[in-house]
């Protein structure tokens, strides 16, 4: 399973074309109870609000099933097409083609996953993927995703094993923010001390040559007086 593909068709419909079944859809669910709302694979009772975004958006089944274990693939498709869902509703309510109450971020979220599970992990971890090299690759599962060991190490992919990889790469990268602090610090005050010591020797050399203008200045008034007896 490819997310890319997943997330593009979650969020991937034509505007014009899903603008009147959208009506119907949703009048249809507001008729249903919760009680008689789809369930999931995992017996999950789906709300109205839910069955509207997925009829609208064309959600793929899978995503919408909650397993008692999750695959982090899955689990990072499922997170790609929560994003493309708000941005595209968004869109609509902006070119006002969306005619019903937009629903909250976590209205969208209970269509793949519960709203927990999306606020402890996936919002916590997924969006600082980019310091882990090819991790997103390894998730997106494509042809190109790198091997097990050669992002994850000897650890087993899970979600603590991200968090503690991530957690790896924020210390590391904090140390070296630190240590080019301490350099630039370093290098502020030998510049500091530098100009000082320039000071020292200009003003040094200024009241040498102060002295001297004074001593010349002294011996020509000598002579002067000496000139004039």
């Amino acid at each position: 399973m490819n997310p890319k593909s997943a997330g593009s068709a979650a969020g991937s419909m034509n505007v014009k074309s899903t603008s009147g079944s959208t009506s119907s859809s949703f009048a249809m669910a507001s008729d249903m109870g919760e009680a008689e709302a789809e369930m999931s694979g995992s017996g999950y009772v789906k709300g109205p609000t839910q069955k509207l975004i997925i009829d609208t958006f064309d959600i793929p089944t899978h995503l919408t099933r909650r397993e008692k274990v999750s695959d982090l693939c899955v689990t990072y498709a499922k997170y790609l097409a929560i994003q493309d869902v708000a941005r595209r509703l968004t869109q609509m309510e902006v070119a006002r083609t969306w005619t019903h109450k937009k629903p909250t971020l976590e209205d969208i979220v209970e269509v793949f996953m519960s709203r927990s599970g999306y606020f402890n992990r996936p919002h916590k971890l997924f969006p600082k993927l980019h310091v882990i090299p090819d991790m997103k690759k390894w998730l997106e599962n494509g042809d190109d995703a790198p091997a097990d060991a050669e992002v994850w190490g000897e650890r087993r992919p899970s979600f603590k094993s991200l968090k503690e990889i991530l957690a790896a790469y924020e210390t590391s990268g904090r140390k070296k923010k630190e240590k080019m602090t301490n350099r630039e610090k370093k290098k502020q005050k030998a510049d500091s001390a530098s100009e000082s010591s320039e000071e020292i020797v200009k003003g040094k050399g200024k009241a040498k040559a102060k002295a001297k203008k004074g001593a010349s200045k002294k011996a020509s008034s000598s002579k002067s007086r000496q000139d004039n007896n």
